[in-house]
């Protein structure tokens, strides 16, 4: 198991060189191609966009709760800075 290791690390480590090398540009145009291939690779059909949906619906759910904790938040440093004078 070891070796597998050790190759997949050495694999790594040379993409990172080679990113390292690249211009800013070059970067963003790899970065491109990865996501390209993997849309590509991403199952179609109604399951996978109902796991989609329901993912994207999870984000969402995160994202207000998220936001109304930070509500409180600013809420209570309102609260505290107003007692304070």
């Amino acid at each position: 198991m070891l070796p597998k290791a050790d190759a997949f690390q050495q694999s790594v480590n040379q993409q990172i060189a080679i990113n390292q090398s690249r211009t800013p540009s070059q970067r963003f145009e790899a970065l491109c191609e990865l996501l390209d291939a993997a849309r590509a690779m991403a199952p179609t059909g109604p399951e996978a966009e109902e796991r989609r949906r329901r993912a994207e619906a999870v984000r969402q759910r995160n994202r207000e709760q998220w936001r109304a904790q930070l509500r409180k938040f600013i809420a209570a440093q309102r609260t505290d800075a107003s007692e304070g004078t």
